[in-house]
């Protein structure tokens, strides 16, 4: 087997932990509009929001429709009216870069890969967001190359995301790639995708599914060491 030489990361959940950063953000913007919010209510919202990215993943409805859908849905649950949802979608992007909060081992582990290997982001985060907490978190600098979905107007996990992604990383050879993620349905079914070798970072001990080539599994970061030195 080739020897791994190039790792693509996914940003949310895996490098960052996206979930504090959610909370922390959307209180801080609903604040602005004199809304407050209980656990239950942001619970429904974070099931809401990850029913929308499902269904953007499998191609069912376009990014656009996830930023705004998913407020439209929350403000009526909430029984709230007269917050325009681009605007909040908007500001909350910003928020969210504005906020970034490391997982653990997050940024030695890529301070460690950075001398032996090339390292990639491959997200599909908005631009805005994701640049803003890759340059606030210290990871920017350690990554030879930044690719959003947003930006490449294609996402995980299509075949044209990572096709265009392999266009621009030189001597490119998908034997010698490894994406790491925490996603099944975007990171690990858009490796297979792509003919790479996939890591699942997977902390919460789910069970791997059936019907996905995944060929390492590893519950914190520091586990990505065994696997690459």
């Amino acid at each position: 087997m080739e020897t791994i030489r190039t790792i693509l990361w996914d940003v949310d959940g895996t490098l960052l932990d996206f979930a504090a950063s959610e909370e922390i953000c959307m209180n801080q913007c609903l604040k602005k509009y004199g809304v407050t919010i209980n656990e239950e209510q942001f619970n429904w919202y974070k099931a809401c929001n990850h029913s929308y990215w499902q269904r953007f993943e499998k191609k069912e409805i376009p990014k656009s429709r996830v930023y705004i859908g998913r407020f439209e849905d929350f403000f009526a649950y909430l029984k709230v009216s007269g917050i325009d949802c681009q605007r909040f979608h908007d500001e909350y992007q910003q928020a969210l870069g504005n906020s970034a909060v490391l997982q653990d081992y997050a940024l030695e582990i890529c301070q460690k890969l950075a001398q032996n290997y090339r390292q990639y982001v491959v997200t599909n985060g908005s631009s805005v967001a994701q640049n803003g907490k890759l340059r606030r978190s210290g990871l920017y600098d350690l990554m030879d190359g930044i690719f959003i979905s947003e930006e490449m107007e294609t996402e995980k996990p299509s075949k044209e995301f990572f096709d265009l992604c392999s266009e621009q990383i030189s001597d490119y050879d998908p034997q010698a790639v490894m994406i790491i993620g925490d996603s099944l349905t975007s990171d690990m079914a858009g490796g297979n995708n792509a003919g790479i070798r996939c890591c699942w970072f997977n902390p919460e001990g789910a069970p791997v599914p059936e019907g996905l080539k995944i060929d390492y599994v590893v519950s914190s970061l520091r586990e990505v060491e065994k696997i690459l030195f």
